[in-house]
């Protein structure tokens, strides 16, 4: 794959209903740094355990509710808007549990390889409990208690090529207009509705609960929170993430249309 040159809407209610029972897959698009993959497992149903030694994979949960086994640490359980993520070189298994199919997006290194199968000890370690950003998992119940009331914004994770931001408004709050001049920017809605304005004289695009927007470097974005209650949204750039704001700086380079 290649990153798309054009915005992109993707409906998780569409792609799910495009398909049959579980287990299936589906790869979404590219960034140029991850690839973004859709996968979807009934109760009991699990991946081939395996580990990538030069790169972090990370997950967020759209539905249902799954354990992970990573490394040598006790079982994560997580649920709809969490992120779970196993650092380079552990291995990891994961399966659903629950009484409903789960949906996860998956977050992957576009040469990633599952050959790594790893192992894991009989002697189990906690999990580690340290703040934000970098936690095996990060739970957004736990997000809102830490930070409150919208608005509010905090990376929860970050390396080498990422950095996830978790957004929090509420409805009517917007992001101050802007543009990246070197990465392609997407976002996975949490909770809530929000648009987005893109470029000139383009469709608005609509977005909801579990939806992923993609917006190609280039291209000014305006987004808006526009339903009833707050809404969560985890924006993944780069590490740098240079911002250009053009609406009131006359000297800054256009963005394209």
């Amino acid at each position: 794959m290649i990153p798309s040159a054009e915005p992109k809407h993707v409906s998780l209610s569409e792609i799910v209903a495009r398909h049959g029972e579980p287990p299936w897959a589906e790869a979404l698009f590219t960034d140029g740094r991850n690839n973004a993959v859709l996968i979807c497992n009934a109760p009991g149903q699990e991946n081939d355990a395996h580990a990538h030694p030069d790169f972090n994979e990370w997950w967020v949960v759209l539905q249902g509710e799954l354990l992970w086994e990573i490394g040598d640490y006790a079982p994560i359980r997580a649920k709809k808007g969490d992120v779970v993520m196993a650092p380079k070189g552990r291995r990891h298994a994961i399966r659903t549990v629950g009484n409903e199919n789960s949906l996860r997006l998956g977050v992957t290194h576009p040469d990633s390889s599952h050959d790594v199968k790893g192992t894991r000890s009989n002697i189990l370690r906690p999990i580690p409990q340290g703040d934000v950003p970098n936690r095996l998992h990060t739970s957004l119940e736990y997000m809102l208690e830490k930070f409150g009331e919208p608005p509010w914004a905090t990376s929860i994770l970050t390396d080498d090529r990422n950095s996830a931001n978790l957004i929090c408004h509420a409805s009517g709050m917007t992001n101050n207009a802007h543009w990246h001049p070197d990465f392609n920017e997407w976002w996975t809605i949490l909770r809530g509705e929000l648009t987005w304005e893109v470029g000139e004289g383009r469709p608005i695009i609509h977005a909801e609960e579990g939806d992923i927007v993609f917006v190609p470097e280039g291209m000014r974005h305006h987004i808006s929170s526009v339903g009833d209650g707050i809404s969560f949204r985890l924006a993944v750039t780069t590490p740098e993430q240079p911002h250009i704001y053009t609406d009131d700086d006359d000297a800054a380079p256009p963005p394209l249309s």
